[in-house]
């Protein structure tokens, strides 16, 4: 009886421990992981600044009048477009300039008359030849001047100016009922369909960096365009701005005609380009030891010791001994220690 006892107590102790180690056999720790492949892509090296569209001084045109006078009336507003021959301002000339014109037209008639006389008084033997001549070179000295003055439109009590080619205004200088000399600006004007730039501020630090005939792309701040336009930067001051506390960057754009003055907009300047190994950000982590992703190999974590280069909003560059056949921890790493088994549940999408 008591062998019996003890050979059945023996078996249920054998059963029960091989039953134990089965179990510990399949309940192995493991993480569940997502995964994504390493990639090579062209990365670029930027630095984003912020501007406004802008008017260049070459395409700007100065508005103004030849002789004095008082602005009647101005037709248009600062920033308003304009088209060839539309109005602009209305002056009255001044009662001096009118004045030039009627003693020109005085002169004239009076040259003329003395050239008649000399004329007869030379057919009578009277006059000389020289005297003749000289008559008919202030005759024609004063027709010259007559011509000046009315050029000038100081034969004009008043005058309309109007648009020399199809623009905007971008500046007035003077208001209804100013006095005006000779020659003073009344009115920038600038042409709509070329000389616009973008007017963007860089960090001194950054500003070191930028070289003009680098690329830009340029992208309107409040626009549902997807896509940025291409630019060239053009130019890049040596002096401080003093409002902005930045350095000002003038970058040049081929499509400008899609853009409006004033508008505001992102620059991002392409320093340069290089094809490098990337991973979405968020695989990778970072420690005392520095910069790190977890490779897996033969279902188990390896951690990789990584330098990072260029990052964007979605994607990191790394560098250094990793093994690009094998897949990259994009989500679940944090949970994740070297040597640690994990469960792929799917391979997430490198953006």
């Amino acid at each position: 009886m008591n062998q019996i006892f003890v050979v059945c107590l023996t078996a249920f102790i054998v059963v029960s421990v091989v039953g134990c180690g089965a179990f510990g056999a399949d309940d192995t720790p493991s993480v569940q992981v997502e995964t994504v492949a390493l990639r090579q892509q062209e990365l670029s090296e930027t630095v984003t600044a912020y501007g406004t569209v802008a008017t260049s001084e070459e395409s700007m045109a100065d508005i103004s009048f030849p002789h004095a006078g008082q602005i009647t009336s101005l037709d248009v507003r600062a920033g308003q477009k304009v088209h060839t021959g539309e109005p602009l301002v209305t002056i009255t000339a001044d009662p001096a300039t009118l004045q030039s014109y009627e003693n020109a037209l005085a002169a004239l008639e009076f040259a003329k008359h003395d050239l008649a006389r000399q004329e007869n008084l030379l057919a009578q033997r009277i006059a000389t030849n020289a005297q003749v001549a000289a008559a008919q070179k202030a005759a024609t000295d004063a027709t010259a001047a007559l011509a000046t003055e009315r050029k000038l439109g100081n034969d004009q009590r008043i005058k309309v100016e109007t648009a020399p080619f199809n623009g905007y205004v971008a500046q007035i200088m003077a208001a209804p009922g100013a006095r005006l000399q000779a020659n003073t600006t009344i009115m920038k004007l600038a042409r709509s369909d070329q000389g616009l730039r973008i007017a963007a501020g860089l960090k001194l630090e950054d500003a070191g960096r930028i070289e003009p005939g680098m690329t830009a792309q340029i992208t309107p701040i409040l626009s549902s365009r997807s896509l940025p336009l291409q630019g060239t930067v053009r130019q890049i001051s040596g002096t401080i701005n003093a409002t902005s506390k930045l350095i000002d960057a003038w970058i040049d754009v081929t499509q400008m005609a899609k853009l409006v003055p004033g508008t505001s907009v992102s620059v991002v300047i392409i320093l340069s380009r290089h094809d490098g190994w990337v991973v979405p950000r968020n695989a990778v982590l970072r420690d005392d030891k520095g910069s790190y992703i977890f490779q897996v190999a033969n279902g188990l974590a390896k951690r990789v010791d990584v330098k990072t280069g260029i990052e964007t909003d979605q994607l990191t560059e790394v560098s250094t001994a990793f093994d690009p056949s094998l897949k990259v921890v994009a989500s679940g790493n944090y949970e994740l220690r070297d040597g640690m088994a994990v469960r792929e549940a799917s391979s997430a999408t490198n953006p």
